[in-house]
């Protein structure tokens, strides 16, 4: 496959698209900070091989995000911009791998043009770029995986087979067991659909196998024999088969959480996906079936998991992004009827109004680019149109979407982001000489930031009311949290025996603490953030001073 001229030139652009807004965004919690903190610890610890949170060895996620986000530090140095580079160059990567793809496998650069951008665009694709999280790491290996599948099944290519089996490796070594499981059930549903022998026997390639245990077994096999039984239960057990069979989430639990992603997940382009699902129906292409198997597969697979969360499903971005080029295209096609196109044009404005909207509730930033952006891309799609011209009305979804995106990350959602980390008070605990609590919930970022021992308080849930209880976790799930915890009477005996202490009360947990066993012995706070800080067995002027 020749790289084309144009695949390194879509890298970077693409590249800097996803960097906007990065150097405004702090470490969040609860899912970014693990990330970068057990990076941050892998560089200080010199230990690159076992990940590591607040000290203690952990086994939520394989190793390669850990590498890629501590291979920045190490280069670059601690900063948050740095962790995002991962999400950041992996999705630009996966838009021009896409192009790529596309324009070899059509014939037609255009179809790249169209299918990568509409990767890139999309809501969910844009968000995850700009994260800490190893969803994007996992999309661009499924990404390599199902292309090179679909080159070995249908054109039986043992090469690329080999190649398919090295990034489902490089998959597992990012997301563990799944990034295995998945595609090969989907390749077989595939491979049964066809009622194909040979490619259920091209599926199977011993070299395959042994490439992709080649690429797999040195981790596995090194975190086995240093933590042995820990780590199986750990990884496999706590992490894998907890997750599948129950549910972290428990108030997610609806049959329709995924078809309620997609529908958000996909825009603008929602309405290209469905029009070109049905489009496609009649024709039932064979590329048009891999895509449907890939997307659809991934959508019933997850629902049928007990732990739901938005992410799962992301890499189905990648196969409705190719039916979303065959339904535009489709919808575009000379000779179709004006009203057609607005199943692109419709999800298109529902989203940018959307954006404009937010403005007047998130009224903290500056939104005149926002407007006049908003503005002229509505005002050309219309006039595109209008005029039947289908190439630049794509044209002016796609940059109009880029424009007006960037100014809402950098404007609206860079200070909500904000809220969602203890970026505020990390100068205030970093400057504390004794011991930090957090009441019930807990902020990894300030550890992230201070480099600071923090102590979670477990709250005595049985008094929370009926609609909270609701949301409680079976208590397998309990063995996820690794940083030091007390109970609620530990915390007081600490109090009586004189002990100086700072207990920071996160805003979303103020009802559960005046209803705590700590809460009457408690009074002068100071109010730093979204969070209270209470300084216990210190004069009051401590508090002032905060």
């Amino acid at each position: 496959m020749k790289l084309s001229r144009i695949t390194p030139i879509l890298f970077i652009v693409w590249l800097v698209f996803f960097m906007i807004g990065n150097n405004v965004l702090p470490i969040t919690d609860p899912v970014e900070s693990n990330y970068a903190l057990t990076a941050k610890e892998m560089v200080l610890s010199g230990d690159w091989l076992s990940p590591q949170i607040y000290g203690t060895y952990w086994y939520d996620k394989p190793i390669m995000i850990y590498w890629l986000i501590a291979l920045g530090f190490k280069i670059v140095g601690f900063a948050d911009w740095v962790a995002r580079m991962p999400s950041a160059m992996l999705g630009a990567l996966s838009v021009a791998t896409l192009f790529q793809l596309l324009r070899s496998m059509s014939g037609r650069w255009l179809v790249g043009l169209v299918g990568s951008s509409i990767l890139g665009t999309s809501l969910m694709f844009w968000v995850v770029a700009h994260g800490i999280i190893t969803d994007m790491v996992l999309l661009y290996t499924t990404l390599m995986v199902m292309a090179y599948a679909y080159k070995g099944l249908v054109k039986n290519s043992p090469k690329a087979m080999v190649v398919a089996y090295i990034f489902s490796g490089l998959g597992v070594l990012t997301k563990g067991p799944v990034a295995l499981v998945l595609p090969g059930l989907i390749l077989l549903i595939y491979a049964a659909i066809y009622r194909s022998k040979t490619m259920l026997l091209r599926l199977l390639d011993w070299r395959g196998i042994c490439a992709f245990l080649i690429v797999v077994l040195p981790w596995y096999g090194y975190m086995y024999a240093i933590h042995g039984q820990d780590f199986i239960d750990g990884f496999l057990g706590l992490h894998n088969i907890t997750r599948a069979t129950q549910s972290e989430h428990p108030s997610d639990n609806v049959w329709w959480y995924y078809i309620a992603i997609f529908l958000g997940a996909s825009l603008p382009w929602t309405g290209a996906v469905i029009y070109g699902m049905i489009a496609g129906f009649k024709a039932k292409h064979q590329g048009y079936v891999y895509n449907m198997c890939w997307g659809l597969g991934t959508v019933v697979f997850y629902t049928l998991m007990a732990t739901k969360y938005p992410l799962y499903t992301f890499i189905s971005l990648i196969p409705f992004s190719v039916i979303a080029t065959m339904g535009s295209l489709k919808a575009l096609r000379p000779g179709r009827p004006r009203y057609v196109a607005w199943v692109i044009i419709g999800p298109t404005l529902l989203l940018w109004l959307a954006f404009v909207g937010g403005s007047f509730v998130v009224n903290w930033g500056y939104y005149g680019l926002l407007y006049v952006f908003a503005g002229i891309s509505i005002a050309g799609m219309l006039w595109a149109w209008w005029t039947r011209r289908r190439y630049r009305l794509l044209s002016f979804i796609v940059i109009g979407t880029m424009l007006i995106s960037s100014v809402v990350l950098v404007e609206g959602l860079a200070p909500l982001i904000r809220q969602r980390s203890s970026i505020d008070i990390a100068s205030v605990v970093g400057n504390y000489d004794g011991d930090v609590y957090y009441y019930e919930g807990y902020s990894t970022s300030v550890v992230y930031y201070t480099g600071h021992k923090v102590i979670k308080i477990n709250g005595d849930q049985s008094r929370w009311s009926d609609r909270d209880k609701l949301k409680q976790r079976s208590a397998e799930w309990a063995k996820k949290y690794l940083m030091d915890q007390v109970s609620e009477q530990d915390f007081i005996n600490t109090l009586a025996a004189g002990k100086q202490v700072m207990l920071v009360v996160p805003k979303g947990e103020k009802q559960h603490f005046m209803e705590s066993l700590i809460a009457p012995y408690v009074s002068e706070y100071s109010e730093v953030g979204k969070s209270e800080i209470y300084i216990l067995n210190k004069r009051k002027a401590y508090i002032e001073e905060l």
